[in-house]
Formats: structure tokens, C-alpha cells, sequence
């Protein structure tokens, strides 16, 4: 067949004009450098059959001489669709730590540090011990489902209900999909891969194809594919400018499929393999310090004007704005290093290499630090557009609410100072893990005891228990520690541990509670900045725009905002720090999620709000007795002292009476329900209408019979969720009531036949 031209005008404005003068020149002989003769015949050589006219006959042949990178042991895999991510999946700080798979602990208990490489033996012995523990009452898993662009490296934030190996999902699906004829694995699928250390990447972006390091110890997803049987070299190899293009050539821009990736042509890169793998383990690690600072992540360490050490919180900000400019730099120097090896690989000529780097084929995505993302729910949903925090934060705003949630997070025990006071801990922040090995259950920053669990009263870890270390998701080796333990009064703060909080600056404003959230704040400044606390803690006024902390903490725009849109990732909302308050917002309770039990209202009631209530009646009568001896303005000013304090004691009795009346539903939190489920209650208690808006849509649903597998749902009403418990196996699973159970469990069946009982469905 005869050569076809073709004429390239993407990059022109006025296409018709060039268009008109490339006719022209045709007919004049000569031949423009965006006019290509081609044979559409070669086209055949490239999976899909795209017209890629543009590259020569020499790369579209590599897809036929080469083997693809579906072969050698490497392969890509869907995994996991719930199709009910409400129902089983939660971000990581939404569930109680003790219930995540500890993979971890497989690392640093039984097996020596020094054993790095997961080789393939180690992995199948790994990942029968992550299906035990699953049996044994680890419910959640970490789950990687895409989430926004992020090549090298992204923290999985995302935990499944993979209990008994999945057993409720596995129901759930059989339940719902009835024609799949008990085929669970066609939805939960590739379960076999489970658990392996390898890639994965978000399989539906406009950014571009940006694979990042999968931890040992995790579940990936239909929208966030697993990539396996490679090493650690294929990391920055298939963040590549070539394998990149390559893509292009054969995929919708926005859908790296499996399909797709599996035909991508590979080189043998022995030869470079070490300079690949050195080069995989610098791009990981620059990405993975920006999460040293992220409250969200299973990194996290200290706050960024904490890390940085810049003085002034200005200062700080500007010192970690430049450590961000600085690693963009490196990251990009990394992977020029990396491309130019691949174009040897691949054999690139020096034209070759010029179209590629003169952007012929564009990559949409550039941005090595993150950026915007399409996301799915489970494989049926259509993609959508995300409005997720980005996990590299940066601006001397946000940078300053995370320090005040993480103040609020070392008053309540969550997060351990010490860290910020001394650099003796600060190998944490060097010494970085194996990239594949498991994520810890808590971060290095969270304040533990010696399991690595969040701490207890009088249970918290000693100096020297954190200085043995190794690093930052390893616990030290049994026995390293002479003195574990410290009890609370070694420990520099005191701890909220009831978990509660309260806005309380006193009847007059002169003599703020001892658990006012305001003075837990100025504590944790005080021990950090001594003398300078002040200044500083009015540089964050200025910085957050309001006049006092006080008003950061009590606007419904102000701190709880802020924080809720920290803790939102991959359509869950999950504050783990909320707000109820009096009806204008003079009196506020704050809640620590971790600490909730069915007798925290009742000790909020004794413990705060009456004694509260019994101040202001105290005050009021105070009021009545000057009012009498009072005249002219005098009078007038006490009356109108008095009205307030009468309005604000009937705002505490109502809060009372709401609270017992919450508790006696009975109000009894399971944190493996999720935060807005344990949430909703109280929303008639929240100033924040978007919370308040989302909390009430749930308990509507909670009440209506919608989430009858919550916990809450079977205390509140027993009696309903018992008879569902009779003909929903899953559910009846999910509260431990299988027995009650009248329908026979379904047993999995072969694979095959799909299409067929589809039809027989439909009739």
C-alpha cells in the first residue's frame, strides 16, 4: 500500500491558514516538518491501531520487538469494588488503631531488619499472615483507590472492611448482584494479589499515567490498580517522559487501563538497574518528606513551622516554601537523569529525542508534587472531578491551622511534643523506611505506648523507648528500652484524656476553665516558645485574620472549618475534633472522636455542664443582688448583664437536656461506624451548617433503616435490626448475629458463564 500523508497542525492557532499554506508548499514540492508520509499499514504495529503518524516507523515497531510488560512475571490487576464505599471504607483516623491490619509488626517482630528485599517466597509467607490476622479481629486494611495525582509517592489514607478475608463485602456483593450467581471475585477481584508489595496509580486522570510504590500489607482497587512482579527500579521508569508518550499513543488520555499498560513495549534495563533503583528511593523519599508534615499521613512527625525551625511562624513558612521549590528542583533533576536512560533503552536517535522533549507528544501532567484528580467510587460509577486537599500544603494560612490542630491534638494526647522540643528524635525524619514495607498503624508524631498503639493515662512511651528507633515506622527491638514507660507526671503537659475540651473563658471572661481550649493552646506555645509565646501566638492572629485565638476557635468558619476540610479525603468527611454548642454559640464542647464511650455525655454533663450551669446561677444572682442597689445607667447596664446571663443559663439547660437526651437513645460509639455516623446525633448541635446539613442527612438515613449495618443503628433500634439480621446475611455478619440468619449462606462457584446467567436474569 502506497504512503498516506498526514499533516500535523495541534499546535497552530489559525489551523486553516496553515492548513492552506501546507497544500501549497505540497504542491511546490516542498515539505513541511509537520507533514509526514506514512503507510497506514504500520499502524497495525501499535496496540489499538492509533493513526500515530507523528513517531517514526522505528518506535511504532518497538511495540512488536519488544516484549510487553504484561510477561517476565510482570502483570496489572484490578482489585477491589465494594460498591458500597459508605458502608466499608474509612479513612485511616476514623477507626479505632487496635482493629488495622498491624503489617508492621510482621517487619519488626519475628524477622530480622536487616532482611529487606521482598523476595517471592517472603511475600506468599507475608501475605498468609496478613489473611490470619484479617481472622483474627483485624478489621481494616489499608486500600489504595486512586485518589489524586501524586507520581512516586502517595500515603494511603484509605482503609476497607476486610475482615475474614472479606467475608461481609463478599456477602454484600452476592446479595446485591444476584445474576453474578455467588461470583463474588468478579467484583472483588485479583484477590490473590492482595497483601504483595508493588505499584499502583490512579486508573482514571487527566494528568497523565503517575504510578507510585504500593506498600506490602494493602488492598488496591478498580480505580486504583495493583502493578506487580517488578522491582523497585520500574518506578521512575514508568514515570518516564518515553513510557509516558507511549501511553498516549495507545490510551484514552484519561483511562490507563490494565489492558493498557500491560502492552506497554519493555526494554531490558539490567545494566542500568541499580542507577534505577537508587534513583526509585530518592524520588520516594524527596516525596514522602512533604508528608513529615502532613497530619493525615502515616508519616506525619511535627507541623511544618515545627520541622523547619524558622523562628517566627512567617519565617518557618518560608523556610518550608523553600524546601518545597528545592525539592520540585531535585525531583526534576531525578527523573532528566532517569529519561535520558530510558532513551538509551529504547535507542532513541537524537531526533527521536528531540521530538520527545520538545513536547511533540505533551504530558498534560507535570507537576511531580501533586495535582488535580479524577476519581471513581467503584467500577459502575462514572468519573467526577475531586475537590480533595491536596497532601502537599503550602501558604503561611494553612500552615498556620495545622499548627493549632496539632496544639489540639498534644492537649488531648493524640500527638507527642517531645518531638518539637528536642532534636534527639529527629532521625525520624532521616532515617526512612524500606519503601514496599507495611504502613505503621499510627504515625511516628502520634503520642504511644509501647505497642505502638495510642497511648493510655500513665502508659506513655519514655524518652528512651523513642531514641531506640530505628526509624520511622519501625518500633525498637523488644528489650532495647530498659524503661519503656513513663507515668504522666515525667511527661512535660497534661492531657486531656476524658478527650474533652471546652470554650470557656469564664462568667466574666477573667477566669478561663482549666480545660478551656484557649489556655490548652497557650500551654503547648508556652512550652514551645517560652518568653515568645505571646508574640507568637499574636503572629498567628495576624496571620489567620482575627483579633484574638478565641475567635479562630469559636467562629464556625474558623477552626472547625478548616479542620474539617483537612480530615475530608475521597468523599468522606471524618473531623476527628468536633464542636456541639449552645444555640449561639456561647458556650462550646469540644470532642476528641478517639475518646468517645457510651458514658462521655454523661460525664460532660457532671463534669462541665452543670457545674457550668450552677456558675451562671451563681453570677446571676450576683447580678440580681447589684441591680438592687443600682440606679440610672448603672441599672440599666446590670439589666442588660442580667438578660444575657438568664439567656445564656436557658442556652446550658437546653444543651443539658439535649445531651441526656442523646445518651439515653442510648448513644453508644463504635468507631469502626465512621465519624459521621457517630456524628450524627448531635446534629442540632452544630453552628457549622454544612456539617450540620450532612450530620442530619445521615441520622435521617440512620433512621430511616438505610445503614441498618452500623453499630449504632442495632443499639438505637435493636429490635429492626435483628429482623433485618433474619434475611441480610451481611448484615447479620456485620453485628455478629449470623446465627439469627434464616437465609443459607451462598458458596462461591467457579468463574465461567457470566454472560450466560446474565441473560437468564434478565428473563
Amino acid at each position: 500500500m502506497s504512503d498516506t500523508l498526514f499533516i500535523r497542525l495541534l499546535h497552530h492557532e489559525d489551523k486553516a491558514a496553515a492548513l492552506a499554506e501546507r497544500v501549497a508548499a505540497l504542491r511546490e514540492r516542498r515539505i513541511n516538518n509537520d507533514v509526514y508520509a506514512v503507510d497506514p499499514e504500520s499502524f497495525r504495529q501499535v496496540p489499538n491501531t492509533p493513526f500515530c503518524y507523528w513517531v517514526s516507523e522505528r518506535i511504532r515497531r518497538l511495540f512488536k520487538e519488544l516484549p510487553p510488560f504484561e510477561s517476565e512475571g510482570r502483570t496489572v490487576k484490578q482489585g477491589l469494588a465494594t460498591a458500597d464505599d459508605f458502608r466499608f471504607v474509612r479513612a485511616w483516623w476514623e477507626v479505632p488503631p487496635e482493629k488495622i491490619l498491624d503489617g508492621w509488626q510482621y517487619a519488626v517482630g519475628g524477622r530480622q531488619r536487616a532482611e529487606e528485599k521482598w523476595t517471592e517466597e517472603r511475600i506468599r509467607e507475608f501475605q498468609a499472615w496478613c489473611r490470619r490476622r484479617t481472622c483474627e479481629g483485624k478489621r481494616w486494611v489499608p486500600f489504595a483507590k486512586g485518589g489524586e495525582y501524586s507520581p512516586y509517592y502517595a500515603d494511603i489514607h484509605l482503609v476497607v472492611n476486610w475482615e475474614n478475608e472479606g467475608a461481609e463485602i463478599k456477602q454484600f456483593i452476592i446479595q446485591r448482584y444476584p445474576y453474578l450467581d455467588g461470583k463474588w471475585e468478579w467484583v472483588a477481584k485479583n484477590t490473590d494479589y492482595y497483601f504483595r508489595p508493588g505499584l499502583t496509580y490512579t486508573s482514571y486522570t487527566n494528568l497523565g499515567f503517575a504510578p507510585r510504590l504500593f506498600q506490602a500489607g494493602a488492598v488496591f482497587s478498580v480505580a486504583g490498580m495493583g502493578i506487580h512482579g517488578i522491582q523497585e527500579s520500574a518506578l521512575v521508569f514508568l514515570n518516564s517522559r518515553v513510557v509516558q508518550h507511549f501511553l498516549f499513543l495507545i490510551a484514552d488520555r484519561r483511562k490507563w487501563e490494565a489492558g493498557v499498560i500491560q502492552r506497554l513495549p519493555v526494554p531490558r534495563f539490567s545494566a542500568y538497574l541499580g542507577k534505577l533503583e537508587v534513583s526509585s528511593t530518592q524520588t520516594w523519599s524527596v516525596k514522602r518528606s512533604f508528608d513529615l508534615v502532613n497530619d493525615t499521613s502515616h508519616a506525619f512527625i511535627l507541623p511544618a513551622v515545627l520541622l523547619t525551625q524558622g523562628g517566627a511562624l512567617a519565617d518557618s513558612a518560608e523556610v518550608y516554601l523553600q524546601q518545597v521549590a528545592e525539592a520540585e528542583v531535585e525531583l526534576r533533576r531525578i527523573q532528566a537523569e532517569v529519561d535520558e536512560i530510558v532513551f538509551d533503552l529504547y535507542g532513541f536517535t537524537e531526533e527521536e529525542r528531540k521530538a520527545v522533549g520538545g513536547g511533540q507528544w505533551s504530558v498534560p501532567g507535570n507537576d511531580l508534587l501533586g495535582g488535580e484528580v479524577l476519581d471513581t467510587e467503584d467500577a459502575e460509577e462514572t468519573d467526577s472531578v475531586m475537590d480533595s486537599e491536596p497532601s502537599l500544603v503550602t501558604g503561611h494560612r494553612p500552615l498556620t491551622t495545622n499548627l493549632l490542630c496539632w496544639c489540639v491534638g498534644v492537649a488531648l494526647g493524640r500527638w507527642d511534643i517531645r518531638l518539637a522540643l528536642t532534636t534527639d528524635h529527629w532521625p525520624l525524619t532521616t532515617n526512612t523506611p524500606n519503601p514496599f514495607d507495611p504502613l505503621p498503624v499510627c504515625p511516628p508524631g502520634m503520642l504511644v505506648g509501647p505497642d505502638g498503639l495510642p497511648a493510655e493515662a500513665n502508659h506513655i512511651v519514655s524518652e528512651e523507648w523513642l531514641r531506640a528507633r530505628p526509624d520511622a515506622d519501625t518500633l525498637p527491638p523488644e528489650g532495647r528500652a530498659k524503661t519503656p514507660t513513663i507515668p504522666d507526671s515525667e511527661y512535660p503537659l497534661r492531657i486531656s484524656w476524658d478527650g474533652v475540651l471546652v470554650d470557656d473563658p469564664g462568667f466574666n471572661g477573667d477566669r478561663p476553665h482549666r480545660d478551656d481550649i484557649v489556655r490548652r493552646v497557650r500551654e503547648v506555645f508556652d512550652l514551645l516558645w517560652k518568653d515568645k509565646s505571646h508574640e507568637i501566638e499574636q503572629e498567628a492572629c495576624d496571620i489567620l485574620g482575627v483579633s484574638a485565638l478565641r475567635d479562630y476557635f469559636r467562629k464556625p468558619a474558623g477552626f472547625f472549618q478548616d479542620h474539617l476540610k483537612r480530615y475530608s479525603k475521597s468523599r468522606r468527611k471524618a473531623p476527628i475534633y468536633w464542636p456541639i454548642s449552645t444555640a449561639s454559640g456561647s458556650y462550646t464542647i469540644w470532642l476528641y472522636y478517639h475518646r468517645l464511650n457510651d458514658q462521655t455525655l454523661y460525664m460532660i454533663v457532671n463534669k462541665y455542664v452543670e457545674p457550668k450551669i450552677s456558675e451562671v446561677e451563681r453570677g446571676i444572682a450576683q447580678i440580681e443582688n447589684d441591680l438592687k442597689a443600682a440606679s440610672g445607667r448603672e441599672a440599666t447596664r446590670f439589666t442588660d448583664r442580667l438578660g444575657e446571663a438568664r439567656a445564656f443559663l436557658g442556652e446550658l439547660r437546653d444543651l443539658r437536656e439535649e445531651l441526656l437526651r442523646i445518651a439515653a437513645m442510648p448513644y453508644k460509639p463504635d468507631l469502626n461506624d465512621g465519624v459521621i455516623i457517630n456524628a450524627a446525633p448531635f446534629h442540632g448541635l452544630s453552628r457549622l451548617r454544612s456539617w450540620a446539613k450532612d450530620t442530619e442527612e445521615c441520622w435521617k438515613k440512620l433512621a430511616k433503616g438505610d445503614y441498618d449495618w452500623a453499630h449504632l443503628a442495632y443499639t438505637i433500634w435493636p429490635d429492626r435490626v435483628r429482623k433485618v439480621c433474619r434475611t441480610d446475611r451481611s448484615i447479620a455478619i456485620a453485628h455478629g448475629l449470623e446465627d439469627l440468619c434464616e437465609v443459607e449462606a451462598p458458596e462461591s462457584k467457579k468463574k465461567g458463564g457470566r454472560g450466560r446467567r446474565k441473560k437468564e436474569a434478565a428473563r
